[in-house]
């Protein structure tokens, strides 16, 4: 076992602002200093202070109160962020997380490069972090305080150099273990102050000392008893934002967050193996409004792209109320992603036509409004003027397909390639127009001639039943006519054309 523990040493103040060090700024609970910046650090403030000293000292310094809710889904997110390199992932509250690497070094080739991935993807987002690596998920949560290159720990084949972890371990702090606090301060009054003075003691004298804890503990720091974990799992719904000190004041401004938010809902979707239907964004203004706006979707593949161009072509119909000071994203709806058995060579182009179609539907609706776009669906009736029902563009049909639906699709009967040989006008009468009948034939504006029938169609007997014979007719003019006969009435009717 390989265990990585990713520790955010500022996790409070980059929930609150991701350009926390562009200001003199701490953060307070209960007129207490919990953490300060760089620079509030430089003017002398520091944790634990009251806020009457820390102004004292500090006349321009931020004050904000810490937001324990957005702390902890900051950390959420940074777990669904690292979801992506292992499937072993573990919340460590209040600001680390673990993970287990046996199995993405094999995909990563080495642990070098997996370590450039981590470092390099968190200076981007301008986030600091702590790295612990180790054989046991408590040795790399210690670890993580001493902030060790994990290179130097591990050989060019992956393996733990166990005389350097050790050595790294017995240097360790035991203010860090997570022990009572009153045995920590006997341990540090007997002049215990490394975990390795610890380890030099017989653990049975320490057990009847100290109580089973210490004996826990340290037997899960090697390995020698099973340190369970409860893994993280994607949750149910996405929800994200960005802060920005100070508000942004125009549209454009928006733009670059937006595209970032959409790339963490792009590795979410991915995680899920599923498509969103609707994104819900929120703007919170300086003055302390807000203002919720939705997109509902219909594209059947993830284009952060075309999403970003609908998104501000969204924003063209609203007006900021104030300066933008929190952009939120929210997504419930989802479905999962399409299944299709498709010929070879058609596969792509049919994909990418559905996906041009989806994305001007998207457009029409922002374009034209709500309830202003309508679509023909299919549905199960045995009349044909019955077959076609109208709908509103933006509630497209989400069923999935059966397991017998999928064979039948593979490999299709008689019946229904029978059924699909069918010929069936483009447009229909509606209502049919009736047909004169007489000795000499069937006229309607001309007269009509037979080509080939009859076709019975019989059904809505629960209601009325019909009963009716259809027949492909040739006009006098030319035209292919598709005509069929009331068998309960004995009339004629023409019921449509073809194209």
């Amino acid at each position: 076992m390989l265990w990585l523990c990713l520790r955010l040493p500022a996790l409070p103040l980059e929930a609150i602002s991701e350009n926390h060090s562009a200001t003199t700024l701490a953060l307070i609970h209960n007129n207490i200093i919990v953490m300060a910046n760089s620079a509030a650090q430089q003017a002398g403030i520091a944790a634990g202070m009251s806020v009457a000293t820390a102004m004292s000292l500090c006349s321009t310094l931020e004050l904000r109160s810490r937001d324990l809710q957005r702390e902890q889904q900051h950390l959420q997110n940074i777990a669904l962020w690292a979801y992506r390199f292992s499937g072993d992932v573990c919340l460590c509250p209040p600001n680390a997380v673990l993970l287990e690497l046996s199995a993405s070094l094999r995909l990563f080739k080495n642990l070098a490069r997996l370590y450039h991935k981590f470092i390099s993807a968190f200076r981007r987002r301008g986030l600091s972090v702590k790295l612990g690596i180790a054989h046991t998920p408590l040795a790399a949560e210690l670890l993580s305080h001493q902030h060790l290159n994990p290179v130097n720990l591990v050989n060019a084949a992956g393996q733990l150099q166990q005389a350097v972890l050790q050595d790294a371990l017995r240097a360790l702090s035991i203010r860090l273990l997570p022990l009572a606090p009153k045995n920590l301060r006997t341990l540090q009054e007997m002049g215990m102050h490394t975990l390795g003075h610890i380890q030099a003691l017989p653990r049975s004298a320490l057990e009847r000392r100290f109580g089973k804890d210490i004996a826990t503990v340290l037997a899960k720091l090697q390995g020698e008893q099973t340190d369970i974990r409860p893994k993280f799992s994607p949750p149910e719904t996405f929800n994200s934002q960005r802060h920005f000190d100070g508000g942004l004041h125009s549209k454009q401004q928006l733009r670059f967050p937006i595209s970032a938010l959409l790339s963490e809902l792009e590795h979410y979707l991915r995680l899920r193996q599923c498509l969103n239907r609707n994104l819900e964004w929120e703007c919170h203004y300086l003055d302390g409004n807000r203002e919720v706006w939705s997109l509902d979707l219909s594209h059947r593949h993830f284009d952060r792209r075309s999403l970003i161009d609908l998104v501000m072509l969204r924003l063209e119909n609203l007006s900021l109320q104030g300066a933008v000071e929190t952009l939120s994203l929210y997504c419930e709806k989802f479905i999962s992603n399409e299944q299709h058995n498709e010929q070879l060579f058609d596969i792509a182009s049919n994909s990418k036509q559905q996906e041009k179609a989806a994305q001007v539907l998207d457009k029409l609706r922002l374009r034209l409004g709500p309830h202003r776009c309508h679509q023909f669906n299919l549905q199960d009736a045995h009349l044909p003027e019955l077959n076609w029902v109208l709908r509103d563009a933006h509630k497209p049909s989400h069923k999935k397909p059966s397991l017998n639906s999928t064979a039948q699709s593979a490999e299709p009967n008689s019946a229904m390639l029978k059924a699909n040989n069918l010929l069936r006008p483009n447009w229909l009468c509606h209502p049919p127009e009736a047909i004169s009948e007489t000795a000499e034939g069937l006229f309607w504006q001309g007269e009509l001639h037979l080509l080939q029938g009859p076709e019975r169609f019989d059904g809505q007997w629960w209601q009325q039943r019909q009963t009716r014979d259809y027949y492909i007719a040739r006009h006098q003019h030319g035209a292919l006519c598709w005509v069929f006969k009331d068998c309960l009435s004995r009339r004629w009717y023409l019921h449509g054309f073809f194209g």
